[in-house]
């Protein structure tokens, strides 16, 4: 198993959407609009691993929510159901979740959730 390495092939495919990508938290006082993507959980399913990975779109509050739906629905339009092969894996992305939460819950932004359980098979 290796975790950084589908890291790097999530930030290499979201990084073709938005040019503000993120690894498991935002820089402090970030520019608007921007993802951050994690790794949260790894299942032995053997021969695969099943992983949650988790990309969260954030936004200003004072801003529209349109830009934020659409970057959104950018990423998951491809990444559902995606089938990602690269030299050391094979990965199958399958969307569990999707979750909106306003500024009045946030206070200064407003950010979209999606979770994927992905199932990966090394190589």
């Amino acid at each position: 198993m290796n975790t950084n390495m589908i890291a790097d092939a999530i930030y290499d495919f979201l990084i073709t959407k938005h040019e503000r990508v993120y690894r498991n938290s935002s820089p402090s006082s970030p520019t608007f609009p921007y993802v951050v993507y994690r790794i949260e959980s790894v299942t032995d399913s053997t021969p695969s691993n099943d992983f949650y990975i988790y990309v969260d779109i954030y936004e200003d509050t004072n801003k529209s929510v349109r830009v934020m739906e659409d970057l959104a629905d950018s990423i998951d339009n491809e990444l559902n159901d995606l089938v990602m092969n690269t030299d050391g894996f094979n990965a199958h992305f399958m969307r569990e979740g999707r979750q909106f939460v306003d500024g009045t819950e946030l206070i200064s932004e407003q950010v979209i959730f999606l979770r994927y359980n992905t199932r990966i098979y090394f190589k």
